[in-house]
């Protein structure tokens, strides 16, 4: 459990929570979309559940291979150096760049030919330039991903022109790697504090032309998160 507020939950609410925001992403998914969700050994369960009684089609658990990764100070369990990222579709004929992925692969064959993209993504935890920081030079977001799995997931699933969703933006990583590669974007954000950060993240690396801010009432049963919505307006380039 991350130590915020917006990560304290019961079991039981948090299998509510899950459910609820997975059906959501699934009503305005393509019927060939993809769904990405990022989670640790702690609540994979519940997501697997969750996908696999909605009909989703699991195609991979991405390990993601943490080369910094926090040292073990208790030393009664072995080291946290991994997360996962779960990759489903909705119904049959998914995109799935496959030759894009190879040329992204920095591992290659013994005689320097390109490799297919494995299931174990070796990063670094974000840091340096990249890491947000906030007033007091410290991490901003607890669980910010690297610019580069966001690439591989975004270049993996869509085409130049789609349109990528994310309901947790966070400090906006995806909105700026979807940009940088042409496509669409919308994100979703209740946190006061990332949203600003993810703004200004926005505003220095995209040249926004457009960009709404729209925010739901708090007891809409339909969407009940209140979330705060950044939407990047479709440019003919950046």
């Amino acid at each position: 459990m991350v130590n915020e507020d917006w990560d304290k939950m019961s079991a039981s609410e948090y299998i509510q929570f899950t459910r609820d925001w997975i059906q959501a992403c699934q009503r305005v998914l393509k019927n060939n979309g993809s769904i990405y969700i990022s989670c640790t050994y702690h609540n994979i369960s519940e997501i697997m559940i969750t996908l696999k009684q909605l009909s989703f089609k699991i195609n991979n658990i991405i390990t993601w291979q943490k080369t910094n990764s926090m040292p073990n100070m208790t030393k009664r369990v072995f080291t946290h150096s991994s997360e996962f990222v779960v990759w489903a579709v909705k119904g049959k004929n998914w995109i799935f760049n496959y030759d894009q992925l190879k040329l992204l692969n920095p591992d290659k064959q013994k005689d320097g030919s390109l490799k297919q993209m494995r299931d174990i993504w070796c990063f670094p935890l974000v840091q340096g330039k990249e890491r947000i920081k906030g007033e007091k030079g410290r991490a901003l977001h607890a669980t910010q991903k690297p610019e580069e799995m966001l690439k591989r997931i975004i270049m993996a699933s869509s085409n130049q022109g789609d349109l990528v969703l994310d309901p947790f933006l966070g400090s906006g990583t995806t909105a700026v790697v979807a940009a940088r590669l042409d496509r669409n974007w919308i994100g979703i954000e209740k946190e006061e504090k990332y949203v600003a950060a993810a703004m200004k993240r926005i505003r220095q690396f995209i040249p926004l032309t457009a960009y709404s801010r729209t925010l739901y009432p708090v007891n809409n049963e339909s969407y009940p998160f209140q979330p705060l919505l950044i939407r990047e307006k479709k440019r003919k380039s950046y």
